[in-house]
């Protein structure tokens, strides 16, 4: 046995980097064994967010508009969360783009984690085992490093400062930055980054740190400049008027249920079930003030306490700013104001949780390492190993939630369970159903339009139409104008419809006053579309020769449209069923 700890001691390090790149590895596994018949989420993800990448990898370097998206709109209303996930999409087929993506992403997520745990002073069972941990929260992986990558960008800033590694850092900024999201959560860092370097020169701790501080922002800034040329001009130019400027925003009813959900739920992005963090917290910080009064506390404690303390509140402080964004003074403010003001999503602060959460349950556990070594009394000793119990058992109800909503969980059901159905890559992209379309449809796929009626448009527009509908937060205000032109009288009849298209309308969907906007009506459930009120002039103006419907629509030749076929395009394994109308 003493042989045994020895050796673990000398090789532990190279024992929990490849227990934990294989660990996290397993999360995409599954998609090598399903291929295409993997789950993968749909919502912003196969509705959206994938598109933005195959199409803006099929345009790269060509053009400033992508002909298929929205009958041409500009490359502004495609930009992808992470810019430089492009690369993926322009070297491999969609789906293999995605799970690469995803695995550098969990592997970036996992390796940044241990590597800040390490550097903060964690030992290397406690770094890894919460690296693990925060790699699998169930992100989603189109917007890259948005969150998984934070814990690596503090790193690289710290090394920066004391300079470390400073080459190696500053392309750890840059690989950040050009992965991950600049509105989503890059603007967070960028203030802080700013804050930081103005905080050093104040401080005066030196002029290389302060000189360091300043090298790290810029190479932050510079690559979200760089990635997000399209998206700035649209926004800061007059060329591009965007729909946003029509938004109407609605304040949080009730603000005590929104901070107990930020503080214990997190988000649907990024969930982590922190209560029993927190509890851990509470209870170990109750127990250390006890144990000083009857033990010596050095300073590497001191500096944990300190630590933990200083996480408590900066997640205090991101829960309040995120719901107070949305209150009701703060949003009436914003509607005043006016402009990029009125829809800058301040909130999204709220991402730097899952980060924060880690650290502070890997400080945790450093603590009670700590403790356990600091005094030996038997009647302490129990205590002590019983509060590391706790620690385990918090890691693995944390990992227990994790599993539960991860995609991971939901693969291996499919690889297991012969009855277990969920919804799959294929399954909603159908490229089998849409080759038969394809061939009843012929040439006038190269020539018109089609819209869609309760299936995403991200479908049609995979397999290669141009799209008169779409879902973006950035596209021209005039076209939302023009497109509502279709549906008017469909959204009169619907207040609740009207208001989420006219006060919103990043969905810029063909919809029914009976079923919304619902993108996803699956088959086999009766569905009909019954009295419709389209516009079919107005779709006929803007190119429309085709509507792909979900169900059958009663009224279609009532309006004037009239099915290619007496039965819809399907088969066993497509999501949706597809009745296809042709406008004369």
């Amino acid at each position: 046995m003493k042989r045994f700890r020895e050796k673990y001691q000398q090789h532990k390090e190279k024992l929990w980097m490849i227990a934990g790149v294989l660990a996290v590895s397993m999360i995409v596994l599954p998609y090598f064994l399903l291929g295409e018949g993997s789950y993968v989420q749909v919502h912003d993800q196969i509705d959206g967010e994938i598109l933005n990448y195959i199409y803006r990898a099929k345009y790269l370097f060509r053009g400033e508009v992508i002909p298929e998206f929205m009958n041409g709109m500009s490359k502004a209303a495609m930009v992808p969360p992470a810019p430089l996930g492009v690369i993926f999409y322009a070297l491999l087929p969609p789906f293999w783009a995605f799970v690469a993506m995803q695995w550098m992403v969990v592997l970036a997520g996992f390796l940044g984690m241990r590597g800040l745990c390490k550097y903060l002073g964690c030992r290397e069972e406690v770094a890894s085992l919460t690296a693990i941990l925060f790699a699998a929260i169930p992100f989603y992986p189109t917007y890259g490093l948005t969150a998984l990558g934070q814990p690596l960008l503090i790193l690289c800033y710290l090394r920066m400062l004391k300079g470390e590694k400073r080459l190696l850092s500053l392309l750890g900024i840059v690989f950040f930055a050009g992965f991950s999201s600049l509105t989503l959560n890059g603007f967070v860092w960028v203030a802080l980054g700013a804050a930081l370097a103005v905080g050093l020169f104040v401080r005066r701790e030196g002029r290389k740190p302060a000189l360091r501080g300043c090298v790290a922002w810029a190479a932050l800034v510079a690559t979200y400049l760089l990635t997000n040329l399209e998206l700035l001009g649209s926004l800061l130019g007059e060329h591009f008027i965007t729909h946003r400027r029509e938004m109407v925003l609605r304040p949080t009813e009730r603000m005590g249920a929104k901070i107990w959900e930020l503080l214990f739920r997190g988000g649907a992005y990024h969930p982590v079930y922190s209560a029993g963090i927190l509890a851990l917290t509470i209870g170990t910080l109750l127990c250390v003030a006890v144990w000083r009064r009857h033990g010596r506390t050095d300073a590497g404690i001191k500096s944990l306490l300190m630590g933990i303390l200083g996480i408590l509140g900066a997640i205090l402080g991101c829960v309040l700013l995120a719901a107070l964004w949305n209150s009701s003074a703060i949003v009436k403010l914003r509607m005043t104001m006016g402009g990029i003001v009125t829809y800058f999503q301040a909130d999204r602060i709220s991402w730097v949780l899952p980060t924060l959460w880690m650290l502070m349950f890997a400080c945790v556990g450093e603590l009670l390492y700590r403790i356990h070594g600091a005094n030996q009394a038997p009647a302490q000793h129990i205590v002590r190993v019983g509060l590391c119990g706790l620690w385990g058992m918090v890691f693995l109800l944390e990992g227990a939630f994790v599993f539960r909503d991860s995609t991971f969980n939901k693969n291996i059901r499919l690889l297991l369970l012969p009855d277990y159905q969920q919804v799959t890559w294929e399954s909603i992209y159908m490229e089998d159903v849409f080759r038969e379309i394809d061939e009843e449809i012929g040439a006038d796929k190269e020539r018109v339009s089609v819209v869609s009626l309760g299936i995403y448009p991200s479908v049609a527009l995979y397999n290669g139409y141009t799209c008169a509908d779409g879902y973006s937060n950035n596209y021209k205000l005039e076209y939302k104008h023009t497109f509502r032109r279709i549906m008017a009288k469909e959204l009169e009849k619907q207040e609740e419809v009207r208001s989420y298209f006219d006060d919103w309308g990043n969905r810029l969907y063909l919809v029914s006053a009976e079923y919304g906007f619902n993108g996803m009506i699956p088959k086999g459930q009766g569905v009909r579309f019954a009295a419709l009120s389209y516009n079919i002039d107005a779709m006929r103006e803007m190119n429309i020769g085709y509507l792909f419907a979900a169900a059958p629509i009663v009224n279609a030749e009532d309006m004037g449209i009239f099915p290619v076929r007496e039965e819809a395009f399907s088969s066993e394994s497509s999501y949706y069923e597809v009745w296809v109308y042709r406008i004369p």
